[in-house]
């Protein structure tokens, strides 16, 4: 298994960690994954049996997943956030297509296994999208305006093999309709945080990246993302200690330290319960601070 790649990129005031890495021979995929605090944005899947024909050629595989965390980082540098929304939305009405098609001519079992198999692939959590912008128009004399439907696009979407195609740098222009536009006094813009400095701050905080719901007995893969202040930089060398504590078990402990992208990875199987609390303690030591946050874990 070839080690993968950690970058931050900052759009528009948000930073993005962008994650790819080889998944091993038992599944020859390379997987990139987009994260903004914790929560995966995007992801991209491409498989590399076509390399393993015979034995693997590790310098091709290395260059092709080198080629995908580039291609990555390059889009969301440019903001190419929307036409990765379209591509995937392509790709989901094709794939229904298909399985439509498909369901004909199978029979009621085999069209069963498909759909389950398909929705298992394509299930990605979605994150919630808030907004907190209120906008007045204020003109006596002109007729009322009524507002287009806005439509707000999906925050977890899959990469699709087709974005990787459109030129990152250039950006593509699309004239959808004739707007009529208000005069700058007629357009009031509201806001709660109007005239106020967002607070800053140099504390220490934990990102479990990925994160799922913990069972008793499970194998896990904890990726963990030691930043520092409102900035978010990453912090090297910090201590971890990953302890799993439950009623029913003896605790059991892990520790690791953070690399220079502030990340570390802990690798650890859970006791099987079958009664009783338990909790995952993450805990960090950095520069004599020092931070925990807590999971719960139910019985398997």
């Amino acid at each position: 298994m070839i080690s993968g790649f950690n970058t931050d990129v900052e759009h528009n005031g948000v930073v993005y960690h962008i994650q790819t890495e080889d998944k091993g021979l038992s599944s020859q995929l390379i997987v990139s994954l987009v994260y903004d605090r914790g929560t995966i944005l995007a992801s991209k899947r491409t498989p590399y049996n076509d390399l393993n024909e015979g034995s693997l050629d590790e310098a091709a595989l290395s260059d092709r997943l080198s080629r995908q965390h580039k291609l990555i980082c390059a889009a969301i540098r440019a903001g190419r956030i929307s036409d990765l929304q379209q591509m995937t939305g392509r790709a989901r009405a094709a794939k229904a297509e298909a399985i439509v098609e498909a369901k004909a001519e199978m029979p009621p079992a085999e069209v069963r296994a498909t759909l389950e198999e398909s929705l298992a692939a394509s299930s990605v959590p979605t994150a919630p999208v808030e907004t907190q912008r209120v906008i007045t128009v204020s003109s006596p004399e002109a007729a009322p305006v009524e507002a287009p439907a806005i439509t707000l696009p999906a925050t977890n979407v899959e990469l699709d093999d087709e974005f990787f195609d459109l030129p990152v740098f250039e950006d593509a222009v699309m004239i959808i309709d004739e707007i009529q536009l208000l005069p700058d006094d007629a357009v009031e813009a509201i806001t709660e945080l109007s005239g106020t400095d967002r607070p800053r701050n140099e504390n220490l905080s934990i990102d479990i990246l990925g994160e799922t719901k913990f069972k008793g007995g499970d194998r896990v893969s904890l990726n963990i993302l030691v930043c520092r202040g409102t900035a978010r930089r990453v912090v090297n060398n910090a201590q971890i200690m990953v302890k799993v504590v439950g009623s029913a078990f003896r605790p059991v402990i892990f520790h690791a330290h953070s690399d220079s992208n502030g990340l570390a990875k802990v690798h650890l199987q859970i006791p099987h319960f079958q009664a009783g609390r338990a909790a995952m303690l993450v805990r960090v030591i950095a520069d004599g601070e020092e931070l925990e946050t807590r999971r719960l874990v139910t019985p398997g």
